[in-house]
């Protein structure tokens, strides 16, 4: 589906796979250099870790540099 590069030179892939069940799942490849993890999500999990990325995202746009995580 996508492929994205991440600033500290990891690679993001998101695929979408139908669990053998049926369920439509999404895998979120990481690879970092020879290391990698994969995730499987469901549609449900995967909406809202989407919307906690936004909401992250956002709020870490409107206070750049501050350097503080959590």
């Amino acid at each position: 589906m996508e492929q994205i590069q991440a600033p500290m030179g990891e690679v993001i892939e998101l695929r979408q796979v139908l669990h053998e069940s049926g369920v439509p799942l999404l895998r979120v490849l990481i690879r970092d250099g020879e290391r990698y993890t994969h995730l499987d999500l469901d549609p449900a999990t995967a909406d809202r870790w989407g919307d906690l990325m936004q909401v992250w995202a956002r709020a870490a746009a409107e206070r750049p540099g501050d350097g503080q995580e959590g």
